[in-house]
């Protein structure tokens, strides 16, 4: 018992990964793109399992052969991007930033990058673009899949084979209600590891065992379904909003749409001959080594500054990507995949590249990066990175420590004990706590610091987008209650970077770039604003509300205004533009009206 080839499968593949690529790109064109690595689940799932399912039916499984056919489609592909991109990134990237990749390489071949991702970067903040390895997070949460559904299918399949359909259906109902439940709150968690990613590969392995026991659509039925299917994966490609929880209610339409499609079945279906045009087979082929490439082509250009500025440059840029696509497939992926044995020199070339690349990267590692790459000038500019106050890292709070923590243990600065002055507010408030604190010392002032990082100074209000979003109110409350006992606070500052808060917008950078990033406040006793009109009265309102009780009888309130940011890691920038042999202006600087954008 085999099934046969289906060639939509490969198109769907095609679908899946141009909306990867585009959303990556930068296009604008499909704001939800990444959904095609749901996509790609759905897929997996419904392949891996399908063998598995008829090699268990024949008798023919071992668990010997199937990691050895997931090693040989994996790996061999995997192990060279990872190796092409460490050594092309030594010619381009700053020592920090080769440092850290090199861990993303060998958590990536270790099947688990998805962990590393997740202790390190949000996905969706801008600088995850920049990271070269960021998308080998999907081959880790891929792999630990495989690593232990073969054995709970194998199990089912030999004792309790009349449990398999309801223990399919459970495990996808019960990963998807953990992704539902957590991932407003624990936004990375919820994204990066395992336990609420199941529920896609679940669903396709679920659509492989129903057509294994002959459960199909009804005949009538296949044809719309299968184009609902499709409208589902593109639509919500194109509409997800910016800042939905990942995955959520917006990662449905992506993965139920490829159920659909595959469970429809035929290749005589409308649907089915879209999907199986040869530009459509094409890039489904390809599609791996697409996936694997184009993050560290798009990330490399930008780091050497070479990233194209026109349409005309993207589409070279696209075209040269896709032919490097189509030759890592036929010269990397069909060679290691053909054969019943792995030949003894392709099984060389495969160790001594892995070796290499451990070795580059246990020698990053120890080095930190590699800094000796760099001329000296490079390296006096790069270590300006390094110039904020010692205390900046330590002092500010934590959402783990919110529920517990003592405010009275907050840092202090300055000449006074028992400090009059509180600074209130974000991350870069954290910033200017120290140097404050210091010159008021000067003055015979102290200086308590209550900052937490991505959160306003305005009680009852509450971040949309965030992780553990619900701390910042929370801490919020917590510090007016403290105002409430501390009579000795007679002045209170309150600086932020509002604007992050206030517009659903970021940026304006320092060269002028800006783009809609979902990320505002909003109130937490009320439905959201339906019009940012409305969202900007609310928040008028909790700031008076907030002002009027930290003042209390007689206190002085100072609101610092959000200070002009680059938006750019302003010493890495100037220090690759060195290091590429551009001098260092004298001056530099950008037009106020970037950074008074009403």
């Amino acid at each position: 018992m085999t099934r046969a080839y289906r060639s939509d499968i490969d198109g769907l593949r095609a679908i899946a990964i141009l909306g990867v690529v585009i959303d990556h790109a930068g296009l604008g064109l499909l704001p939800g793109g990444f959904a095609g690595v749901d996509v790609f689940f759905v897929i997996s799932g419904y392949l891996i399992g399908g063998h598995i399912f008829e090699d268990l039916a024949n008798g023919q499984f071992t668990f010997g052969g199937f990691y050895k056919r997931r090693l040989r489609r994996i790996y061999p592909a995997l192990v060279t991007v990872l190796l092409v991109t460490m050594i092309a990134g030594w010619f381009v990237m700053m020592p920090h930033d080769y440092r850290y990749m090199g861990g993303a390489a060998f958590t990536a071949l270790l099947s688990l990058s998805n962990i590393w991702f997740f202790q390190t970067i949000d996905y969706f903040h801008p600088e995850a673009l920049s990271d070269p390895l960021i998308h080998t997070w999907s081959l880790g949460v891929e792999e630990q899949f495989y690593l232990l559904v073969p054995l709970l299918l194998v199990l089912l399949w030999r004792r309790s084979p009349a449990m398999i359909l309801t223990c399919l259906v459970a495990l996808v109902g019960l990963s998807l209600g953990l992704a539902l439940a957590t991932s407003a709150e624990y936004r990375m968690q919820a994204f990066y590891l395992l336990h609420t990613r199941a529920w896609e590969l679940f669903a396709g392995v679920l659509v492989a065992y129903l057509a294994l026991r002959g459960h199909r659509l009804p005949g009538a039925a296949r044809a719309p379904l299968a184009a609902l299917g499709l409208a589902l994966i593109v639509g919500g490609m194109a509409l997800t909003p910016l800042a939905a929880p990942w995955p959520g209610p917006w990662t449905l339409p992506a993965v139920l749409g490829t159920v659909l499609i595959l469970a429809a079945g035929r290749e005589d279906l409308a649907i089915s001959r879209l999907l199986s045009l040869a530009p459509m087979r094409f890039v489904g082929l390809i599609s791996y080594s697409l996936y694997l490439w184009h993050q560290p082509v798009f990330s490399l250009l930008k780091q050497a500054g070479r990233w194209p500025d026109t349409l005309a440059g993207l589409i070279v840029v696209l075209a040269g990507l896709t032919a490097l696509s189509a030759l890592s497939w036929r010269v990397i992926e069909q060679p290691f995949r053909r054969g019943a044995r792995l030949a003894l020199p392709r099984k060389a070339a495969l160790g001594g590249m892995a070796a290499a690349l451990c070795v580059i990267v246990i020698g990053g590692h120890v080095t930190r990066g590699y800094p000796a790459r760099l001329p000296g000038h490079v390296q006096a500019v790069l270590a300006w990175s390094d110039s904020i106050a010692p205390s900046y890292r330590s002092c500010i709070f934590t959402r783990d420590e919110i529920a517990t923590t003592d405010l009275d243990d907050g840092c202090t600065f300055g000449a006074d004990p028992e400090p009059g002055v509180l600074l209130w507010g974000d991350s870069h408030a954290a910033r200017l706590a120290e140097p404050l604190g210091n010159a008021l010392g000067q003055h015979g002032h102290g200086l308590r610091q209550m900052t937490l990082s991505s959160c306003l100074p305005v009680a009852g209000l509450i971040n949309t987008g965030q992780t553990r979003a619900t701390q910042c109110p929370a801490f919020n409350a917590r510090v007016l209650d403290w105002l409430d006992r501390a009579p000795g606070i007679s002045h209170v500052v309150l600086f932020a970077t509002w604007n992050s808060y206030i517009f659903d917008w970021s940026g304006p950078d320092m060269f002028g770039h800006s783009m809609p990033d979902g990320f505002y406040a909003i109130p937490t006793d009320a439905p959201e604003p339906a019009t940012p009109a409305a969202r900007h009265a609310a928040f008028a309102r909790a700031l008076a509300q907030t002002l009027t009780r930290a003042a209390g009888a007689d206190r002085q309130i100072t609101i610092v205004l959000a200070l002009p940011r680059p938006d750019t890691p302003v010493p890495r920038h100037f220090a690759r533009q060195l290091w590429n042999g551009t001098p260092l202006p004298d001056t530099r600087g950008f037009p106020r009206a970037l950074a008074d954008r009403p």
